[in-house]
Order: C-alpha cells, then structure tokens, then sequence
C-alpha cells in the first residue's frame, strides 16, 4: 500500500545516503575477490621511451611482472601477452606515479590472455600509481583480463573500451570467441569528454560487411563471466557503465557513479548511470546520482537489480524491457527481480517496466520510492509504469513518500 509522509529534513536524508552508501558486509564477493601484488620484483623493465610491449618477441614467461618508468609517458600499446589462470602477468607501475599524457588512447590490449594491469600507490603522491589521459581499450580477442586501481582522468571518447568488433575475421565471429573473465574493480574514471565511463561488449546485433565482394551479414561475441565493482565514475561524457551482449554469470555491483550525460554524443539514450543488455545479469549496491537521463536502461532476461540508490535521475529511475517487447512472438523469457532499491525523485517514474511475455510475474519488491507526488495523465503517481497487461509481475510491500525535493 502507498505511504505518503511529508519530511522537512529531506536534504540532510540525500546527504547522508551519499556520504554512507549502502553497507556490502553481507554482499558475497567470492568471485569478484583479487590477488594482492605479490611479485614485487620486476621483471621486466619498461622506459617512457617504449611504447609497445609484445609478449613474444620480448620473452615474457607467465607469472612475470612488467613494471613502468615513473613519470610522464606517451600512449603504450600490449601486444601477445600470455599468462596463465595460475600465472597471469602483470604490468604496474614501479615505485613511482606513471602519468601518461592526453591522447586518443593511453594503453590498447591485443590478443593478450590472463593479463592483470594495476598500479602500487605512491604514498603522500596519488592512490593510483597509474593515471591515464586517454582510453583503455582491450580488443583483438583478447580475455580474462583484469583492470585494478588504475585512475582514468581524461578521455575523448570511453575511458575503458572492452570489445572485439566483429569483421570479415570469421575468428571474431560469435560462435568462434566468447570474451570472458573480465574483472574491473576499484578504479577512479572521471571527465571523459563525450564518451561513457565503461563501454563494455558490442552494442548492435549484427553488422553487414563486405567479406570478398560478397554482402555478408556477421554477430559479436557474447560476454561471460565479467564482473564490475567498487569502481567510482564522476563527471562522465555518456553512460556511466555500459555492458552489452551479455551471455550471463555477470555482476555490476558496488559502485558509485556520479554525474553522467555531461557531454554525450547522443543526447537522447547515451546518458544513464548503468546500461545492461544481456541475460542472467546482477546489478546491486550501486548508488546513482545525477544521471542525465535514466538511472538505470535494462534490457534482457534473468536481470536481479538489488539494493540501489538511484537518486535525481533525469528521466525514469530504471527503464527496462526484453526482446519480447520488440518482438511479441518471443515467449517465456526469465522475468526480472527488483528488490530493495531506493529511488529518489527520478524525473519520470521510479520504475517503467517494458519486458513482457515472461514464464511468470516479475517481482518487484520492498523498494522505496520519493517524489513530489506528481501524476501521469491517468492521474496515477509516478511510482511504477508497465507497458500492459502483458507484463506480469507482483508487488510486494513497497512504500512511497512524497516530499519536496532537495535539489
């Protein structure tokens, strides 16, 4: 039942929220867990003056370290770089901070596997002993990679770019290469300039090349196994996190996201917190403030969204929907979980649910929800929207305040 109550101390409740998020004692992270830096020794050596490191033609053996020269540096390209699920290289700074200068990219992966790149921080200097002023990108099939306590503090476009494109390669082709083991964790990304904080897995379903002289129409690879968390994104050009063609076993979870849609190249759709699109997905204990657009933008099956604050999105605090909504013959999709999120005042409504035909009732449970009390032009409060009867679901022991808002 709705439970509407009128607060005078409204702002000082926002400040608190920002300033304690919620508690993640109980979240279990035994997947998303990291080895600390045990290899301290180096090596091998990199100079300001290198900038392509290529696994083979350098020797590097699994388990080693690579470690960067301190101070300002162009734009380093990984080539070939081939660890081990027991031995994965590792590239990091040495002992002092690694600044590399603004450029289109600062560190492009290539056909590189089990590969970790973080920093040491440098006391009483930075937390982060590598800052990069332009792009990560990880392509040209490579996986299992993982990106740690790296700050990002300028990029034209993304400030990570995580995908293979698909071409006339059949080898990048989705039945030949899944991306999978992807670990992003306790990064600083802030000021892309037009692009999102992450851009994670291709974003259309097709592509139609020219493969000898022949129109041939090919699919990206799939995500799998990729987990995101305890990264902070501020001042962000486009989306905040982005993760598209999700396969499943994927986490976004823990992080904190301020200000996104600053500056996007599309001032319509690129402007949400988290955009998910994929199947079997867990987005919880994030907490969104200020998004330009959406809080959240949801599309798929099997998607668990726990335990988030969305707070002043620009348009609704989470937007979802399936492939059935654009094709009404697709039948028992995997319903979706809303459970515990506290939304307050989204510029639409708290949650439009769009994903239909599912095997059974999306559940939508014990949120809490604040806005100024205003109605649609059915004259119901902008809490929860569905497209129709079509989608199911069942509501459970959720709860609406109307105040003034704060901001």
């Amino acid at each position: 039942m709705t439970n509407a109550t009128k607060s005078s101390k409204i702002a000082l409740v926002v400040c608190n929220i920002l300033f304690a998020p919620p508690s993640f004692a109980n979240l279990d992270l035994q997947n998303n867990s990291h080895e600390q830096i045990t290899n301290l020794k180096c090596d091998h050596y990199i100079s300001r003056n290198q900038h392509l490191i290529d696994g083979q033609s350098m020797g590097v053996n699994a388990g080693q370290t690579l470690c960067l020269e301190g101070g300002t540096r162009g734009p380093l390209r990984v080539r070939n770089v081939q660890g081990s699920a027991s031995a994965p290289i590792i590239i990091r700074n040495q002992d002092s901070v690694v600044t590399f200068a603004p450029y289109e990219y600062s560190i492009a992966v290539e056909n590189s596997q089990w590969l970790r790149i973080t920093s040491k921080p440098v006391e009483d200097v930075s937390e982060y002993g590598l800052r990069l002023g332009g792009t990560l990108g990880v392509g040209t099939l490579s996986e299992q990679i993982e990106i740690d306590h790296i700050e990002i503090y300028r990029a034209r476009f993304a400030g990570m770019l995580i995908k293979t494109d698909p071409t006339c390669d059949a080898a990048t082709w989705a039945e030949n290469f899944t991306m999978t083991g992807i670990r992003i964790h306790n990064n600083y990304i802030h000021d892309t300039e037009s692009g999102e904080g992450m851009y994670i897995g291709y974003t259309g379903r097709s592509r139609t090349l020219l493969c000898d002289n022949t129109l041939t129409t090919v699919y990206p690879h799939k995500l799998q196994d990729v987990h995101i968390f305890d990264n902070k994104l501020e001042n962000i050009g486009a989306d905040g996190i982005q993760v598209n063609s999700i396969q499943g076993n994927t986490f976004v979870n823990n992080n904190t996201i301020y200000r996104t849609g600053v500056s996007p190249f599309d001032l319509h759709w690129q402007n949400t917190g988290i955009q998910i699109g994929g199947n079997d997905v867990e987005v919880r204990d994030n907490l969104i403030y200020r998004s330009g657009g959406n809080g959240m933008m949801i599309e798929g099956d099997a998607v668990r969204v726990l335990n988030n604050h969305i707070i002043y999105a620009g348009e609704n605090g989470i937007f979802a929907r399936n492939m059935a909504q654009q094709d009404a013959s697709i039948q028992n999709g995997l319903p979706h979980d809303y459970k515990g999120n506290l939304i307050i005042h989204p510029g639409s409504y708290a949650l439009k649910l769009y994903a239909i035909n599912t095997a059974s009732a999306h559940r939508i449970i014990e949120n809490s929800i604040e806005s100024d009390g205003s109605v649609d032009a059915a004259g119901r409060p902008k809490t929860f929207s569905y497209l129709n009867d079509s989608v199911l679901r069942h509501e459970l022991n959720n709860h609406h305040y109307v105040t003034q808002s704060a901001y």
